[in-house]
């Protein structure tokens, strides 16, 4: 059985049972081999759009010894899939949320079939939450996990028309009521930035400083 991060971990444990799965920007493949593994899928694609990744995953899962049981294609986001795959879940993680989002947005014709998108982003969750809103998904559930010292969000989508407001936005729905330990301890690391962003910039840029003091008064309220 192969070893995976608590990243990957919690990324599995959002994927419904029997999915067929697209993971894009697979990187090792680690993850679609503890899938098949543990038996949550049973059909998986994992694609990438670099030419050495998509190698060390073909390799990864040679040595596991699953060639037969998860596909490899080399290609950019969503151009790979094809009706006849019949896939219905995507997983995109480690990337930046304008990259996830335009690769769901550059062939949003191909989503009608796919009832569940999990997204792990390392930057802008606000913009990510509202765009997925617009393609019409939902948020079933959320997690925040620390790995390596670093603190990750995990986002799970599935099909279905949902309004947000704008803490709900900022900090997801989910794990607004759960708020737990990590989550706070995120949120006051990124009210420390503010801070200091703010006390770098200059005060002939009052719209810029009026922005942050905003998002400063929202963490405020949400965390103090």
């Amino acid at each position: 059985m192969i070893k995976i991060s608590k990243r990957l971990e919690a990324i599995s444990s959002l994927i419904p049972i029997n999915s067929n799965i697209l993971d894009i920007g697979c990187d090792h493949a680690l993850l679609d081999i503890h899938l098949y593994q543990k038996k949550i899928s049973n059909r998986i694609i994992v694609s990438d759009i670099n030419e050495n990744a998509l190698k060390n995953a073909k390799d990864n899962i040679k040595k596991a010894k699953l060639e037969n049981n998860i596909e490899t294609r080399l290609g950019n986001g969503l151009d790979i899939l094809k009706e006849k795959d019949d896939i219905n879940t995507i997983i995109i993680s480690g990337m930046g949320a304008h990259t996830i989002i335009g690769i769901l947005k550059n062939n949003s014709d191909k989503l009608k079939n796919i009832d569940t998108i999990i997204l792990q982003s390392n930057t802008k969750l606000a913009f990510l939450r509202k765009e997925m809103t617009k393609l019409n998904y939902k948020i079933a559930d959320e997690m925040m996990i620390e790995d390596s010292k670093k603190i990750y969000t995990i986002i799970k989508f599935i099909k279905g028309r949902a309004h947000y407001n704008k803490k709900e936005i900022y900090f997801g729905p989910i794990l607004l009521t759960k708020q737990d330990k990590i989550f706070k301890q995120y949120y006051k690391q990124e009210l420390e930035k503010l801070n200091i962003y703010l006390n770098l910039l200059p005060k002939n840029h009052p719209l810029d400083r009026y922005k942050i003091m905003q998002e400063k008064r929202l963490y405020r309220n949400v965390i103090e």
